[in-house]
C-alpha cells in the first residue's frame, strides 16, 4: 500500500452517540472492519476484541472513513432500520459510487439510532437475549483444514450475538472420528463417506424456510416482523446448490458454504487483434468464444505455432493439466468433456449403471473424450503433457497461451492484462447408452460438471446432544447466510465461488487480486455454468476420491502414449474391484441416492 493511500486510510472518526473512538475504519464486502483502534483498552469494554478485524493490504476504492458499527450495537437496532440496511448491502466488486451512496444510507440509519438512543446503554428497547449462553460449539474440517481459515474471523460476531463459544479444531478429521465435533466442512465428494458412517444430522426444511405467517401476520397491515429464517435467505442460494449438491436423495445433509465450476479462460488480445481477426478470417475460424469442442479443437490448432502476441516468436493454443494433478483440475476437464459427449438428456446416471452399479467409463463417450483430450497436447507449449494445474495456470500467465481450462474460483492465479472467461463449449452430438447410438443434437449438449461432489458444504454432527445441537445448526446457519457468506466468499485464504444467485454479477471472488479479468464476463460464465440446464454433481459416494484416483492415473498414462480404450479398461476393472470390496448393493444405494432423483430404501444395505 502506498503513503498517500495509507495517509487518506488514516482519518480519524469519533463516534460519540455510540460511545466509540476509532481510526482509520473501513468498508469491505458487506461488512464494517476496524484496522487500527485507539486507546484500545477503554474500547475493548464496549465491544469484544473478536469483533474487531485487521484487514491488510485493501485498496482505497475498497475501503472508506465510515462510522463503525460492532455486531453487538447492529443487534440492537429496530428491525426495520436492521433490515433496510441490510437490503441496500453492495455485492461484491461494486463500484464506488454505489458502496458511497450505501455508505451515506447507513450513516444515516446509525444518526437516527444516536438521536433515538439505540445502541446506547440507556436504550429504552430490551437488548435481545443471546440464546446460546454457556453452549461451547467445536467446528472442524474432513480433509484440507485450510478452510477453517474462512471460519475464523466471524467467530467475534457469531459469539457476540449468540452467547456462545465457538473452537476452532485446527487438525483434519476422519468422518468416523468425529468425537467432540459439532460442526463439521467438507468438499461435497467426502459427503458419501459422511452418510455411510451415520455422521451428520439430517436438517429439516422448517430450517432453511421462513415459517408460514400466522392468520393474524396475513390480515395485518403492519409490515412483518424478519424472522431467523427469512434472515437466512436462502431461496437466494443457486437451485443446483439448494437442490442438489446439499442434497443425499430427499435428506437435505448440509447447507451449501462455497462452490466451484470449471470455466475457460482466454487472452483477449488473441482474440481481437485485428492481425489475428484477418488470419482467422481467411482459415475459415471464428476468434470467439467456442460453443462445441470441436470448435475449441480448432481455435487451439490455430493459435498453435502463430505469433499471435506480436513477439516475434511461435505461440502456443492451450495450456491444460494434462500430468498428474493432486487439485484434480485435469480429472475434472477429461469428465466434462465426457459428460457433453455421454450425459444424454433421458438419463440421470452418468459413470455408473444405476441398476447394476456397473462402470460405464470405457463406453464409448469416454473413450472419445480421452482421446480428444490427448490430443490436444499437440496444441500446448513444450511440457505440457506433464502440466498440474498451477503449471497450467503459470504457463498461460506468461502471455504466449491462448487459452486455459481451469476453476473459476482462482482467477488471482491468471495473470494478464486483458482476460475473457467463458463456459465450456458443448458437443453438437451426445451418445444414447440405452440404445447404444450417437444422436446429431441442436443447440449443442452443455451438462455442467461441477467438481468436488459441487464444492463445499457445512454440516451438523449427530453426536451433538441438545442445546449444542441447535447452536450448531444455528452457527451453520450463521455462515452460509448473506452477510456472512459474502465475506467468506472474498477471503483470499481459501476462495470459493458464491452460491447465492444476487451475489454472482461481482465478478471474481477477490476483484484486487484478479485486475486483469473482466469481472462482467466471469460473472456471466460462472452464473451460466450453474444455472445450466443439465448440472452434473461430480461423484460422492464413498471413497470417491478412489475411484478418481483410479480414473487419474490411466488419464496420465493415455497421455503418456497408451491407448485411451486400454486406459479405460483398467479403470473400468479398477472400479468394479473397489466397488466389490465395500459392498455392490451398499454403493449403490449410494450411488442411487447421490444423483437425488432415483428411488431407494430407507437404509444403508449391510456390506
Amino acid at each position: 500500500m502506498d503513503e498517500a493511500t495509507n495517509d487518506r486510510l488514516h482519518d480519524r472518526v469519533v463516534v460519540h452517540a455510540l460511545r466509540v473512538k476509532v481510526e482509520q475504519v473501513g468498508f469491505w464486502g458487506d461488512g464494517t472492519v476496524i484496522s487500527r483502534v485507539a486507546d484500545g483498552s477503554s474500547l475493548a469494554e464496549s465491544i469484544p476484541a473478536a469483533d474487531l478485524t485487521d484487514l491488510v493490504g485493501a485498496s482505497y476504492h475498497e475501503m472508506a472513513s465510515v462510522a463503525v458499527v460492532p455486531a453487538r450495537v447492529r443487534s440492537t437496532w429496530p428491525t426495520p432500520i436492521r433490515s433496510a440496511v441490510a437490503k441496500r448491502e453492495p455485492r461484491l466488486g461494486a463500484s464506488e459510487k454505489e458502496m458511497s451512496r450505501f455508505r451515506r444510507f447507513r450513516l444515516g440509519a446509525i444518526v437516527i439510532c444516536a438521536l433515538s438512543g439505540c445502541g446506547t446503554p440507556d436504550d429504552t428497547e430490551k437488548a435481545p437475549a443471546l440464546p446460546f449462553q454457556g453452549e461451547r460449539v467445536v467446528v472442524a474440517a474432513v480433509g484440507d483444514p485450510a478452510i477453517l481459515a474462512t471460519v475464523a474471523p466471524r467467530r467475534g460476531e457469531w459469539t457476540a450475538t449468540r452467547g456462545g463459544e465457538l473452537t476452532i479444531r485446527e487438525t483434519p478429521v476422519d468422518p468416523r472420528s468425529l468425537q467432540g465435533v459439532d460442526v463439521v466442512l467438507f468438499a461435497g465428494d467426502r459427503l458419501g463417506d459422511l452418510v455411510d458412517v451415520g455422521a451428520l444430522v439430517v436438517l429439516p426444511e422448517s430450517a432453511v424456510q421462513p415459517p408460514r405467517p400466522s392468520v393474524a401476520e396475513e390480515v395485518s397491515d403492519d409490515p412483518p416482523e424478519e424472522s431467523a429464517a427469512d434472515a437466512l435467505q436462502y431461496s437466494d442460494v443457486v437451485p443446483a446448490y439448494r437442490d442438489q449438491v446439499s442434497k443425499y436423495g430427499s435428506n437435505r445433509m448440509g447447507l451449501p458454504y462455497g462452490g466451484t465450476a470449471l470455466v475457460l479462460v482466454y487472452n483477449r488480445r488473441a482474440f481481437e487483434g485485428e492481425a489475428n481477426l484477418e488470419a482467422a478470417r481467411e482459415a475459415g475460424v471464428a476468434l470467439e468464444a467456442p460453443r462445441t469442442w470441436k470448435q475449441f479443437d480448432a481455435l487451439a490448432q490455430f493459435f498453435q505455432g502463430r505469433d499471435w502476441n506480436g513477439d516475434g516468436t511461435a505461440d502456443h493454443g492451450i495450456a491444460l493439466a494434462l500430468g498428474r494433478d493432486a487439485e484434480g483440475v485435469g480429472d475434472a476437464t477429461f469428465l466434462a468433456l465426457a459428460a457433453s459427449l455421454g450425459q444424454h438428456r433421458d438419463q440421470y446416471s452418468f459413470l455408473f449403471d444405476a441398476d447394476t452399479m456397473a462402470p460405464r467409463i470405457e463406453a464409448p463417450p469416454f473413450v472419445d473424450a480421452l482421446r480428444d483430450l490427448v490430443a490436444l497436447k499437440e496444441s500446448g507449449p513444450p511440457g505440457g503433457a506433464a502440466f498440474d494445474a498451477e503449471a497450467a495456470r503459470g504457463a498461460f500467465g506468461k502471455g504466449n497461451v491462448a487459452m486455459l481450462i481451469d476453476r473459476a474460483e482462482r482467477a488471482s492465479r491468471w495473470k494478464g492484462k486483458a482476460i475473457g472467461v467463458a463456459p465450456l463449449p458443448g458437443s453438437g452430438r451426445v451418445y444414447d447408452p440405452s440404445r447404444k447410438l450417437w444422436e446429431d443434437v441442436s443447440p449443442p449438449n452443455t451438462p455442467s460438471v461441477l467438481p468436488y461432489g459441487g464444492g463445499w458444504l457445512v454440516g451438523v454432527v449427530t453426536a451433538a446432544p441438545g442445546r449444542r445441537r441447535e447452536a450448531a445448526i444455528d452457527l451453520a446457519k450463521y455462515l452460509i447466510g448473506p452477510e456472512a457468506s459474502n465475506r467468506i466468499h472474498a477471503d483470499r485464504a481459501f476462495p470459493m465461488i458464491p452460491v447465492r444467485g444476487s451475489k454472482l454479477g461481482g465478478g471474481p471472488p477477490d476483484p484486487r487480486s484478479a485486475r486483469g479479468v473482466d469481472p462482467r464476463r466471469w460473472s456471466d460464465a460462472v452464473g451460466r455454468t450453474l444455472n445450466a440446464p443439465r448440472v452434473v454433481v461430480g461423484l460422492r459416494i464413498p471413497e470417491a476420491g478412489g475411484y478418481l484416483a483410479d480414473l487419474a492415473q490411466a488419464r496420465v498414462a493415455a497421455v503418456g502414449g497408451e491407448p485411451a480404450e486400454a486406459a479405460l479398461k483398467s479403470v473400468a476393472r479398477a472400479w468394479s474391484e473397489r466397488t466389490r470390496r465395500l459392498g455392490t448393493a451398499r454403493q449403490l444405494w449410494h450411488y442411487r441416492r447421490s444423483l437425488n432423483v432415483l428411488a431407494t430404501l430407507p437404509d444403508i444395505p449391510e456390506r
